[in-house]
C-alpha cells in the first residue's frame, strides 16, 4: 500500500467507491495525506489529471521523538485483532501521560472499535488533511519505525507488548472481573482470514455433538469467507444455528452477549479477551501468549504439533507461495531458517493465495490435523466449570 499526499482542484470523487474515506471532507486546494489503495489508484487515472494539483508517492522517514506530540501511521491491510491491539498500546500511552497531545492515523474501518472500547479521541480514518497533520511534532510510522515489525506477515508479533517496551510505558489494566453467569449458550467462532487458523469441519462437528444436548450452541460465520463458506457445507448443525453478522457492529453485538466462547486466533477473540468474556482459544499456528497476553478470562489450549520442518506455534498467520506451491512450512517442506533466507519474501504472497484455502481445509495443515479433539473437550469441559 502507498504512502501518498494529494491536492484537488475540485472535488470530483464518488463517496461510494471509497468506503472510509469521507470524500465531503476534501476540500479544493488542500492537501491531503493517506495509504489506502483504491484511491491511489483511482487517482493515478490520467482521465482526472486535469483536476488534480499534485498526487506525490510520499517517502517514509525515521523521526526523533518530540514529547510534545505524537501521531502513529499504521500499517495497511489490518485486521480486527491488530486494531485492537494497537489501540490497547494507544490507550496505554495516552494514560502515561507521556505525551501532550496522542493520535492514530489511518485506522480504516475500525472508527467503531475505538470509539466502543477505548478512550481514543484524536484518530483518523483513511485521509488526514495537512494542517491536521501539522498539529503533531512527531509522526512516528510504527511499521517503518521500528524493525521489529519487518517480517509480520510471517511472523505473528506481540504488538501492544513491543510498543509498550518500546516506549517504557505500562500496558493498560487488564480486566480482573470476569463474568460469573451461569452458561446457558456456547458460542464457536470458527473461522479466520486464513487457513492456518481456522477451525477444522471435524472439530466444529465435535463440538457441537459433545455440547448440543446440554446447551444452547451459536457458530459465528460469514458469507464473504470461501473459508465460512467451505466449512458451513460440511458441518452438522443438530441443535445449534448459524449466525451471520454483516457489519462490525453486529458482530461486536455477539462477543458482547456471549456465556462462553470457543475461540480460534481471530478478531472476535481479541474483543473477547478485553471484555474479560469467558471461553477457550484453540492454538494453532501463533503462540496463545502473545494473543492472549495477560487476559486471564479466556483458557488457552496449546498447541504441541512438530514436524521435521516446523515447532509449534511456529508464528505463521497465513500460507505463502513456494516453488509453486502454497502451503506453510511442514506441508511445503521448509524450515523456518531457510525460510527467512528468500531474497524477496513479499514475493510469496503473490498470486492467488485465496484459491489454495479450500484445499487446505480439506488437507489441513499438519497443526491442526494433529489435534487431538479428546484434549479440546476436557479443556473446555473443565473451563465450563470454573
Amino acid at each position: 500500500m502507498p504512502f501518498f499526499s494529494f491536492s484537488l482542484k475540485k472535488n470530483f470523487l464518488f463517496e461510494n467507491k471509497f468506503k472510509h474515506v469521507d470524500i465531503t471532507q476534501i476540500q479544493p486546494n488542500h492537501l491531503y495525506y493517506s495509504k489506502n489503495t483504491s484511491l491511489w489508484r483511482h487517482l493515478n487515472n490520467k482521465k482526472f489529471s486535469h483536476s488534480i494539483n499534485s498526487l506525490s508517492y510520499e517517502k517514509r522517514n525515521k523521526t526523533a521523538i518530540n514529547l510534545d506530540s505524537i501521531l502513529f501511521f499504521l500499517p495497511p491491510s489490518l485486521g480486527l485483532g491488530d486494531i485492537i491491539e494497537y489501540s490497547l498500546f494507544v490507550q496505554a500511552i495516552i494514560n502515561s501521560n507521556k505525551f501532550k497531545k496522542v493520535g492514530i492515523a489511518f485506522i480504516g474501518k475500525y472508527k467503531f472499535i475505538l470509539q466502543r472500547y477505548f478512550d481514543i479521541k484524536n484518530y483518523y480514518e483513511d485521509i488526514i488533511e495537512i494542517s491536521e497533520l501539522n498539529k503533531y511534532k512527531t509522526i512516528f510510522h510504527i511499521t517503518y519505525q521500528l524493525d521489529f515489525f519487518k517480517n509480520q506477515k510471517y511472523l505473528r508479533l506481540d504488538i501492544e507488548q513491543i510498543l509498550v517496551d518500546y516506549f517504557n510505558i505500562k500496558k493498560i489494566e487488564r480486566v480482573k472481573n470476569f463474568s460469573k453467569i451461569k452458561i446457558k449458550k456456547i458460542t464457536i467462532f470458527p473461522i479466520s482470514q486464513s487457513p492456518i487458523r481456522s477451525m477444522s469441519a471435524y472439530i466444529i462437528n465435535s463440538l457441537i455433538h459433545e455440547y448440543c444436548k446440554d446447551y444452547e450452541i451459536d457458530i459465528v460465520m460469514d458469507k464473504n469467507s470461501v473459508i465460512s463458506n467451505y466449512l458451513q457445507s460440511k458441518i452438522i448443525l443438530q441443535k445449534s444455528s448459524f449466525l451471520y453478522p454483516d457489519s462490525l457492529q453486529k458482530l461486536s453485538q455477539i462477543i458482547e452477549k456471549i456465556d462462553f466462547g470457543i475461540f480460534m486466533d481471530s478478531g472476535p477473540l481479541h474483543i473477547a479477551k478485553i471484555l474479560g468474556k469467558r471461553g477457550v482459544l484453540i492454538e494453532t499456528s501463533v503462540s496463545n501468549k502473545k494473543l492472549l497476553n495477560d487476559f486471564g478470562s479466556i483458557y488457552p489450549i496449546p498447541n504441541d504439533y512438530k514436524s521435521d520442518f516446523c515447532l509449534s506455534p511456529c508464528g505463521l498467520t497465513n500460507i505463502f507461495n513456494y516453488n509453486g506451491k502454497s502451503g506453510c512450512y511442514s506441508s511445503l517442506s521448509i524450515t523456518p531458517k531457510d525460510f527467512f533466507k528468500h531474497s524477496n519474501l513479499n514475493s510469496l504472497q503473490r498470486g492467488r493465495l485465496k484459491d489454495n484455502y479450500v484445499d487446505l481445509l480439506i488437507n489441513p495443515v499438519g497443526c491442526i490435523k494433529k489435534i487431538n479433539i479428546k484434549n479440546i473437550l476436557n479443556s473446555i469441559n473443565i473451563s465450563l466449570v470454573k
